[in-house]
């Protein structure tokens, strides 16, 4: 059943705890919710962020445009969603994170259709406007990209995709690192610039094994080759074991891997990032990292285990973890960044 009563102006009132994107923090507060319901204007289903404006009729009849951002459209195209489920011209009702700037804007969770489905956009999210999401939009899926990916998958080597709503599965930065003094007090005084909340920018290691997007693993001669949706990255993990890092550093690092039984372990050192996780917590040059990828019995699923030591920045070696599956649905597709600021 939905929700009573349209309304025709924004309204504002305390959010129930779905969390808006990582990245949208300094321009939006997912603390307070906005609801609102327009005309949809325009409409751009791009990363990182889907943009679209809906035309509100204020209370003395003025008609403003709200600018709504919501996930980056490949988490939507994940989640099953095409970007024909609504279109200019549509009235929607749309319910999210209200801005910071007092500004006609939010960062929509929720978005109820004109036929009365809804669509919910961010990993975190829950229904909104259905109750307990019996008008939840259903996801469509290629038939044909499934039926490939049961062909052509082999052990480790196929897409994994993120389990959307487990924390166990996502996201695996949640703070509480044992850092040093000094890398507290860069911590504590990092502000988030443009680039990072609404542009095309890309994550160096270990950050870039937060992202919510398909991965895959494929074999490239002897080596491999671990290849992300997010930001069109590919990491190349080195297998022979005889191969010596080079002088220069990179956002990535260099990698050697090595199997342990149905273990990939994987050591990556010579890393130049700028941070470590998306709220400001530094890393240095020094840092160095092993990972393991250990496969399931039935090969449904990956546990991901990353030991990550920096003597600059954090007192002790610590671990992070999540998880993947594998989903024979959803492919690696492009990336095709478009800022939106």
């Amino acid at each position: 059943m939905l929700k009573n009563a349209l309304i025709a102006t924004a309204l504002i009132f305390p959010a129930s705890g779905a969390m808006a994107h990582h990245t949208t923090l300094g321009f939006f507060d997912p603390a307070t919710t906005v609801e609102i319901e327009g005309v949809l204007k325009s409409l751009s289903m791009v990363n990182p962020h889907v943009r679209f404006v809906v035309t509100v009729t204020d209370p003395d009849g003025e008609a403003v445009d709200w600018d709504v951002e919501t996930a980056a459209y490949s988490v939507l195209r994940a989640k099953g969603i095409e970007q024909d489920f609504m279109e200019v011209g549509d009235r929607i009702r749309v319910a999210g994170a209200a801005s910071r700037r007092g500004l006609a804007e939010l960062n929509a969770r929720n978005i109820l259709l004109e036929n009365g489905m809804e669509v919910v956009t961010l990993v975190t999210a829950a229904p909104y406007f259905t109750a307990e999401g019996s008008g939840l939009l259903d996801p469509v899926y290629s038939e044909s990209v499934e039926a490939e990916a049961r062909q052509t998958a082999e052990g480790i080597f196929r897409v994994w995709s993120t389990v959307m709503g487990d924390h166990d599965s996502f996201p695996m930065f949640r703070g509480g690192y044992p850092l040093t003094e000094a890398a507290e007090q860069v911590r504590a005084a990092w502000e988030p610039d443009s680039e990072q909340l609404l542009d095309c920018w890309s994550k160096g290691m270990p950050h870039l094994m937060i992202t919510p997007l398909p991965i895959a693993f494929e074999r490239m001669g002897e080596d491999i080759r671990l290849r992300f949706e997010e930001d069109d990255t590919a990491r190349i993990i080195r297998m022979s074991g005889d191969v010596s890092p080079p002088d220069d550093y990179s956002l990535l690092g260099y990698s050697t891997g090595r199997w342990d039984g149905n273990t990939l372990i994987v050591e990556t050192s010579n890393i130049d990032a700028p941070r470590f996780d998306d709220r400001g917590a530094p890393q240095s040059r020094n840092m160095a990292l092993v990972e393991r990828f250990t496969l399931s019995e039935d090969e449904s699923r990956l546990d991901y285990r990353v030991t990550i030591t920096d003597p600059v920045n954090f007192t002790e070696s610590f671990d992070l973890t999540r998880y993947w599956t594998w989903r024979p649905e959803i492919p690696v597709g492009p990336w095709n960044c478009e800022g939106s600021r």
